[in-house]
């Protein structure tokens, strides 16, 4: 079902009054119960009054995109956001006895030093904490978080929880932190591609929708239909006020490799991480990836960054005034779009082909927020239960609010836009390597096993093979330790 009537538009909005409903927006999305058919809420909980305040440390407002506005509403939260963290709130509050307020980060460094800090003062200031899933894994790489697969009331086989993300993230049966209904930076965290649908229709090139849904939308595809669009607008300059068949970020050749269905690791059967960007495959696919970013027909965004004031700002415009067929982004930078008078279409990452399965969307783990509880809250039974709660609870109120209303209904234009969400969001990535950045002198190290694709693809020459080899080495020894320091 691709259109969406008018009776499911209004049951959807009836949906934040329900204790429980399904996301069935269309027969492309999986059916989304937070709980058995006949379960009501908090119904696997224990029925306890706690009677006390639960504090949520939670990242703060020094990034403009990329704050926490889920646990507490607070003056970084759209209305209808803070709305539904309100419902939420109210109802773990009066069904547990608890007030729930937060603390936020003032800068990036915070998070992981003050965590640290609360263990080594004794100090137990946070009964649960969402992090950044970077600092999330340097936290767990310290021992500084519970393994949150032994709580019995944490039920992380639930749908309100990514059950994806629970088995992509543990290692050696441990779960150090989770992704669920509450995490809404995980959702604006995730790749797509948006496109121009009268660039489209002017140049007579196929539905993007429709391929996606034939199964044929792949990254010959996308080159093909890129070439077509691209030429220089006369005044002797190369730059973004030209019209280019794809504007691509320089972090996506890796998220082109994800959607390939390749990983950067994979884990053995006793769910230890591995290196798994050694296969002939992967070889073929990112020589495909490369000539993709290598195409005169394609404009990497940050090659223009001083050139313009806001160069990803202008990359959104160049969609909007018809300069670009498709530009690669962050779910988040689709309320940008919002901004402007243009008729815009979502999809997903393209294939490598047609024989392939699946689409799938990388989450670019930087920014992403998992729950974690570390070992110096005062009850980490008690903050299991409460973070349990909370994200059943965001299931009809949060995830509504911010999937179905904010972006399908807001920002989306059509209802195969929908489907695209979708789409997106029921096949995302996330990937071990980025969250512990194993081999990395940093997060921003070009030259480690997340970058280093993003490296080659744009360096003109496909060095892939051989800056392999000149990390592998590094990541292993990187991933040994890290797994002996678990035992």
């Amino acid at each position: 079902m691709r259109k969406i009537t008018a009776l499911l538009l209004a049951l959807l909005t009836l949906c934040v009054l329900l204790v429980s409903c399904n996301d069935t927006a269309t027969d492309n999305s999986k059916a989304d119960t937070s709980l058995d058919e006949n379960e009501e809420l908090f119904s696997n909980l224990p029925a306890e009054k706690y009677n006390t305040k639960f504090t949520v440390y939670v990242e703060g407002d020094y990034l403009d995109r990329y704050k926490s506005v889920e646990i507490v509403p607070n003056e970084s939260s759209p209305d209808i956001i803070a709305e539904s963290v309100l419902e939420r709130n109210a109802r773990v509050e009066q069904h547990f006895g608890i007030e729930i307020v937060e603390i936020r980060t003032a800068d990036s460094a915070e998070m992981v030093t003050n965590v640290q800090s609360e263990i080594a003062t004794g100090a137990k200031t946070y009964d649960a904490v969402m992090a950044y899933l970077p600092n999330a894994g340097t936290l767990a790489a310290g021992g500084a978080l519970h393994d949150l697969a032994e709580f019995e009331n944490l039920h992380l086989d639930k749908d309100y929880w990514d059950t994806t993300a629970v088995e992509s993230l543990s290692v050696g049966g441990k779960s150090f932190f989770v992704v669920g209904d509450m995490n809404l930076l995980a959702y604006d965290c995730t790749h797509c591609i948006v496109f121009n649908k009268d660039v489209v229709a002017d140049n007579n090139l196929d539905n993007p929708y429709d391929l996606v849904y034939d199964g044929e939308w792949t990254m010959d595809k996308l080159l093909s239909m890129a070439k077509v669009v691209s030429y220089e607008n006369g005044d002797g300059k190369i730059d973004l006020d030209d019209t280019w068949g794809f504007l691509i970020n320089n972090n996506y050749a890796t998220s082109l490799y994800f959607g390939a269905g390749e990983t950067l690791t994979s884990k053995n059967t006793d769910d230890l991480p591995i290196i798994s960007v050694n296969g002939e495959r992967a070889v073929t696919v990112f020589n495909k990836i490369f000539d993709i970013c290598n195409s005169d027909k394609i404009a990497l965004i940050e090659d223009y960054v001083g050139t313009y004031e806001d160069v990803y700002g202008k990359a959104s415009e160049s969609i909007a005034s018809k300069k670009a067929l498709f530009r690669s982004m962050a779910v988040v930078d689709i309320q940008e779009l919002g901004e402007y008078e243009c008729n815009f279409g979502i999809i997903p990452t393209p294939k490598y082909d047609e024989e392939q399965e699946e689409y799938y969307s990388y989450v670019s783990v930087i920014y992403a927020s998992g729950a974690i509880i570390p070992i110096s809250a005062r009850d980490a039974e008690m903050s299991a239960v409460i973070i349990d709660a909370m994200c059943q609870a965001s299931t009809d109120t949060v995830k509504t609010s911010y999937y179905d209303t904010m972006l399908k209904y807001r920002k989306l234009q059509d209802d195969d836009g929908v489907a695209m969400l979708d789409i997106i969001f029921d096949n995302r990535v996330f990937d071990l390597a980025a969250v512990y950045n194993w081999g990395a002198a940093n997060m921003w190290d070009t030259n480690a096993l997340t970058t280093f694709m993003n490296t080659v693809a744009f360096s003109g020459s496909n060095t892939f093979s051989s800056a392999f080899e000149s990390i592998s080495g590094t990541t292993q020894s990187a991933i040994d330790e890290f797994v002996n320091g678990l035992e």
